[in-house]
């Protein structure tokens, strides 16, 4: 048996021997009215949202969503697909960011955005943009379309889900942790 395959099994019987008598809770017993799901899913229509102007400062475009979180130890994926538009540019810009927030926070593991170019002013651009998001409290919160200009200048109607299609929505994934076995891991 390969030395791979051998520490696997070790650590299963191990880890079975843990589960099955007790020791591998570090918390009190579980009963079945608190038993949570490993997996969360909650999706939903994204409705035709619009800016009139914005600028090199980040500006909300409106609401996407409102969604509930289990646990506040949970890591929560939200994936927005659809598309986006910009009427036009003006000044410098080069383009415009499209960022998805949670509670009107950005997420602190990487970026969670789509860039429309200056050339693409007045087309419907297809996006799927993903972001990750920690420490949520317990309850409702709120996932929102943040615009900014990129470089200087400013914009003019920007809008998520241009002519409201029922294609556009919000996927949010709750990956909800289990003792000490399960802790979600994320590196920035």
């Amino acid at each position: 048996m390969s030395k791979l395959r051998s520490n696997t099994l070790f650590i299963l019987v191990v880890l079975a021997a843990l589960l099955g008598s007790g020791y591998a809770s570090a918390s009190p017993a579980v009963t079945p009215s608190t038993v949570q799901p490993m997996i969360a899913v909650q999706s939903f229509m994204v409705p035709m949202i619009s800016v009139s102007s914005f600028s090199d400062t980040y500006k909300k475009i409106g609401t996407l969503a409102t969604f509930n979180v289990l646990s506040s130890n949970s890591m929560v994926e939200l994936v927005f697909n659809g598309r986006i538009y910009v009427q036009s540019f003006s000044g410098d810009a080069t383009g415009a960011n499209f960022e998805l927030r949670v509670d009107g926070m950005a997420t602190e593991y990487g970026v969670a955005r789509a860039y429309v170019r200056d050339l693409e002013a007045g087309e419907r651009i297809p996006v799927s943009i993903t972001g990750l998001f920690h420490n949520l409290a317990v309850g409702p919160h709120t996932a929102s379309m943040y615009v900014n200009v990129a470089w200087l200048g400013s914009g003019t109607n920007a809008q998520v889900n241009p002519g409201g299609w029922e294609t556009d929505h919000l996927v949010v994934k709750e990956y909800t942790p289990i003792g000490f076995v399960y802790l979600p891991l994320t590196q920035k």
